[in-house]
């Protein structure tokens, strides 16, 4: 039997260190991929802007840091996740490049054999809860009676999302608990995928790395040559 495909995660948070392992074993199984796996923890840097600066090894700092260290577990792909909180937003007025595609052709440079995608959450990873919370109402996580007023078309348009959250669930939103548990019920529907933009863009980028970890494989397997 062959060994499974391994994608590792890289995050900023203690939430989504544990949340992350979660929806990405929940979307394998969506998509019937046995052949995939990933650890139980994704690698944490210390916060977005971590992720954001520039590299400075010393120091602990740059996206080009936690990918080299991914790298060095020689995993068949990895999928960076962080917030983006404003920083989209402004970029998007100054006319700068986006922030996913600058990360990941930074990460592309120091580990060029490996697929890679970078994915950035509108604002915060937990908008993708309130575009889901006919799902976490299903599950049990929140009260049925709670309501949002802003409509599901414009569920990007929110910010403090963890704030949000709090009147919904009747009591303060815990990061390194709830995230895990939220994140077992997020759907992969296309209705999902139109009121976020951002997990619409997690879904193809998944489909992407899964699809140029195969591939990969494909070329590493020895030719069996003719007697």
């Amino acid at each position: 039997m062959r060994p499974k495909l391994r994608i590792l995660a890289i995050v900023e948070g203690h939430g989504e260190q544990t949340a992350v392992p979660v929806l990405l074993r929940r979307w394998f199984q969506h998509r019937r991929f046995r052949e995939f796996e990933t650890p139980d923890l994704a690698i944490r840097a210390s916060g977005a802007g971590a992720l954001k600066c520039e590299h400075d090894a010393d120091d602990e700092l740059g996206i080009e840091y936690y990918v080299e260290m991914a790298a060095r577990e020689r995993p068949d792909g990895i999928l960076v996740l962080l917030d983006s909180d404003d920083e989209c937003q402004e970029r998007a007025r100054t006319s700068r490049r986006g922030l996913g595609p600058e990360l990941r052709e930074r990460a592309r440079e120091v580990a060029p054999h490996i697929p890679i995608e970078v994915v950035v959450a509108h604002r915060e990873y937990e908008v993708w809860f309130l575009a889901a919370l006919a799902s976490l109402r299903r599950a049990g996580h929140l009260p049925r009676e709670g309501r949002l007023p802003t409509p599901l078309s414009d569920i990007e348009s929110i910010r403090d999302c963890k704030k949000r959250l709090k009147p919904l669930l009747g009591r303060p939103y815990e990061e390194t608990t709830d995230q895990p548990d939220f994140t077992g019920a997020l759907p992969f529907t296309p209705a999902m995928a139109r009121r976020s933009r951002s997990y619409r863009k997690l879904l193809k980028s998944l489909e992407a790395l899964t699809r140029a970890a195969r591939e990969n494989r494909n070329r590493r397997r020895p030719s069996s040559g003719r007697m």
